[in-house]
């Protein structure tokens, strides 16, 4: 974990994509090393990802005292595992969010598919996840958050003994980060993303006693430009408020031999991890007095 003198202001950076493939498993164990991350999102029909959990879970330490917390990526929108997800395929995003806002899906379909990947999770690292959300955010659109609370319910019942998890609400910071140095079209990305249901999952989730990220911060166009993305990062931790706000990132290394599939922002994730494992970044977080924590160390969500 990251502290620095008087710091006041916690932040969770969460690693997406963990098991999509090796490279970015690879950054994951680079920045948890550097204490520079404090939740990883897992995509459990990734090839990667059963591999790739053992070394996570050294990497993440004991289950009483880790390093960062460890949850479930939902995937709606990218075909991993053809077997495994043949009861309910993958869709392109477009199409995924017109099926979702026509009514067109089959909810009991739904919390089967999520049941599923839950399950799969579990039965390779050992335990619950500590968090859900969505790849490509998909776990708030309609039909699949309703899915999603039938589970929670279901399997995080209120008065439950051990851990529950906490969910990630994408709600954007709103128009006072074009003022910080967002641009206005990263602004607009952030703000389209909340209105596909961030603040209606994030009470619905409260209604269950469970808990839910703040604002998420991260949200950029994939362009590649070290230089850009750290001016971003200084704007986005003069965003982050007390507690709870989350920051995703997109973060690999270069494979030897490439996935069997297109990765069409790897530029991006070669670039972020670069600059997240740099010595610019690290002087960054100092000036800026953030902490990097997970959403469980946080003292109020």
């Amino acid at each position: 974990m990251i502290a620095t003198a008087g710091a006041q202001r916690q932040l969770a950076v969460c690693v997406d994509d963990f098991g999509l493939h090796d490279g970015v498993n690879q950054a994951v164990f680079d920045l948890l090393a550097l204490r520079r991350i404090s939740a990883v999102s897992c995509l459990v029909d990734g090839p990667s990802w059963v591999a790739g959990a053992t070394a996570l879970r050294e990497a993440v330490g004991q289950p009483d005292a880790p390093v960062a917390d460890v949850g479930l990526h939902l995937n709606f929108t990218e075909t991993l595992d053809v077997a495994a997800q043949s009861a309910c395929p993958s869709q392109p995003l477009g199409a995924l969010i017109q099926a979702c806002y026509l009514r067109r899906l089959d909810v009991a379909v739904l919390a089967r598919e999520i049941e599923r990947q839950w399950d799969r999770f579990e039965a390779c690292w050992g335990r619950a996840p500590d968090f859900i959300d969505g790849h490509q955010h998909a776990h708030q659109l309609p039909q699949i958050r309703d899915a999603l609370l039938q589970v929670l319910r279901r399997r995080c019942p209120s008065g439950a003994a051990g851990p529950r998890p906490w969910v990630r609400q994408c709600r954007s910071p709103g128009w006072r980060a074009v003022l910080v140095g967002i641009s206005v079209s990263d602004t607009v990305k952030a703000a389209i993303i909340g209105t596909l249901g961030a603040t209606v999952l994030g009470r619905a989730v409260g209604r269950l006693g469970l808990r839910h990220s703040e604002r998420l911060l991260g949200v950029y166009p994939f362009d590649a430009d070290a230089v850009a993305y750290l001016r971003r990062w200084q704007a986005w931790l003069s965003l982050v408020r007390p507690q709870g706000d989350l920051l995703m990132c997109h973060p690999s290394v270069p494979m030897q031999k490439a996935p069997p599939w297109p990765d069409v922002i790897a530029p991006s994730r070669y670039m972020e991890h670069a600059v997240l494992t740099g010595e610019a970044f690290g002087a960054l977080l100092k000036a800026g007095g953030v902490r990097i924590v997970r959403l469980g160390e946080a003292s109020r969500l």
